[in-house]
């Protein structure tokens, strides 16, 4: 799998989408010890965050930058396409959100 832009926005929607109601679902079940709660956080950003966000973001085949990626061209111009996709998947994400978190308000109260 290629990390695009196309990838980035849905991995941040997805984030979103499972983020949110995550959060609203543990706010109301709040009876967890800490260490269960802090386990299925960690359970929850690792699916819908982090793993989204290394694949289709970042890319799984992209080689780490350089100490001196700033001075060689070829090294700022993989720079610039990654720091697009973060942007889309930064847009994506709070596009989606607005509308999903106030979706999820009103569902839960």
């Amino acid at each position: 799998m290629e990390a695009t832009p196309k990838s980035a926005a849905i991995a941040g929607a997805w984030a979103v989408l499972g983020l949110v109601p995550f959060d609203a679902w543990i706010e109301r079940h709040g009876a967890f010890t800490a260490t269960v709660h802090n386990l299925l956080w960690l359970i929850d950003i690792t699916v819908f965050f982090a793993v989204p966000g290394y694949f289709m973001v970042l890319g799984a085949g992209q080689e780490p930058f350089r100490r001196d990626w700033f001075a060689d061209p070829e090294q700022r111009a993989r720079y610039a396409v990654v720091t697009k996709r973060m942007v889309v998947w930064f847009f994506s994400a709070a596009v989606v959100g607005t509308i999903w978190s106030s979706i999820v308000t009103r569902i839960v109260d």
